[in-house]
């Protein structure tokens, strides 16, 4: 029993020196302090901001619906490219899609409807107004397809598009950009210097992941490549299939179709690649994921550092307490006692910047979070236990690991040898 009470007694009294020797070296345990605090509040915030990009991707992904698949120009492999010499000097541009696939695709039984699409940039001006802004050639089904509408006037029709009229519907910004509270309906726009009427404006739709929509410019696809870019091919399609069609059932039909028009006959040879929102997921997933874990190292390799910093702060204060600690092994502590006191010092040093890296870290990601959604973002929090877990953890090895080694050498101090340094 008198054991037991002794070694409370020695834990409690461990604990007051430990503070007192922290308090009284206020400015060097600050700064020890702030180097843990910034390392586990961006464990946090990366954990949490992966988590809401990831969710505001596939948000943003899942708005299409399950019942749709995109076809997509593709680099062939290496031995392809190489046999083609001019698309080696020109950069390798695929210009093997085109729209003569995309009537071909639509006919399949599995599909409903769907949309070819190229873009291109082009300054948009109006009188004294001018813009540099996205144009977006796509076929007319696109609004059978989107679910975007258009607010004033309306979208260009299948004639328009095969004549390659030149009409454009607006984005929201763009047309309050060149046209302000005026109506644009009927009005033209100058788009590389030559003339488009305005017959249509978009309703406001923000932001796609990172591309403000609101501020993309539409025409007929035919337009846009006879007009605008002087060229035959597409950059994708997405078709819409019909209900109750397997998506993984209808890229297969898709590939065995452009596969026999574009001669590739294997895998390896295609010249497309087709996306399900199943694939789309697993690679938004795996993408955040490895960009989450890299900025995590980063931000351990940070937190390694301040535990650098710990290390000589229990250095310098088993320094300045040499004779403190012979005077107290000569009084009877025991080295585990003079151990655990050093020991515990750095894990209080680590606790208390884990505990306020920790509030830090939640606050901030509060905020962005606050900040996204005022953007009209579809952005959830994440604070997530394993990250809070994970950063409290993370502190306390810190200080066991880098306040061990001063601790241990505290410990070993000869009390004659120790007292005479003062």
């Amino acid at each position: 029993m008198n054991n037991k009470k002794l070694e409370i007694s020695n834990c409690i009294l461990s604990f007051r020196l430990a503070f007192e020797s922290l308090s009284h070296n206020r400015g060097r345990s600050l700064l020890t302090i702030i180097g843990i605090v910034i390392g586990i509040a961006m464990v946090i915030i990366v954990m949490s901001v992966g988590a809401g990009v990831k969710g505001l991707i596939l948000s943003e992904i899942a708005n299409f619906g399950d019942n749709w698949i995109q076809i997509e120009v593709n680099v062939p492999s290496a031995s392809k490219i190489i046999e083609n010499s001019k698309a080696m000097a020109s950069g390798v541009q695929i210009t093997t899609l085109t729209l003569d696939d995309a009537e071909s695709i639509k006919r399949l039984r599995v599909v409903q409807n769907l949309y070819a699409a190229i873009t291109t940039q082009a300054v948009i001006s109006r009188a004294e107004e001018k813009m540099l802004s996205i144009v977006f050639g796509v076929s007319a089904a696109f609004t059978e397809i989107d679910s975007a509408k258009v607010t004033q006037g309306r979208f260009f029709n299948e004639i328009e598009d095969k004549s390659a009229a030149p009409v454009v519907v607006l984005g929201s910004d763009v047309a309050e950009s060149l046209f302000g509270n005026l109506s644009p309906l009927r009005e033209t726009v100058m788009i590389n210097g030559k003339q488009y009427t305005v017959i249509g404006v978009r309703e406001p739709l923000g932001s796609f992941g990172f591309v403000n929509v609101d501020k993309i410019v539409y025409a007929p696809i035919r337009t846009v490549q006879k007009k605008l870019m002087g060229v035959k091919h597409v950059l994708w399609i997405t078709a819409k299939l019909k209900s109750g069609v397997n998506p993984e059932f209808a890229a297969e039909e898709v590939t065995g179709l452009l596969r026999e028009r574009h001669d590739t006959g294997s895998p390896d040879k295609d010249d497309f690649h087709i996306h399900t929102l199943i694939e789309a997921v697993k690679i938004v997933s795996s993408v955040v994921f490895a960009i989450t874990t890299l900025l995590i190292i980063l931000t351990g390799i940070s937190l390694l550092v301040a535990g650098v910093g710990i290390m000589n702060v229990m250095y310098v204060s088993v320094a300045e307490r040499t004779f403190e600690i012979g005077l107290r092994k000569a009084l009877g502590a025991r080295d585990k006692d003079i151990r655990n006191q050093f020991l515990l010092e750095a894990v209080m040093l680590t606790s208390v910047g884990g505990l306020i890296g920790i509030f830090v870290g939640a606050s901030v990601s509060i905020l962005v979070a606050v900040i996204a959604r005022q953007a009209a973002l579809s952005w959830d929090l994440h604070i997530s236990i394993f990250s809070i877990v994970l950063s409290c953890l993370f502190a306390l090895l810190v200080g066991i690991f880098f306040g061990l080694y001063p601790a241990r050498q505290a410990a070993k101090l000869a009390p004659m040898e120790a007292m005479r340094v003062e």
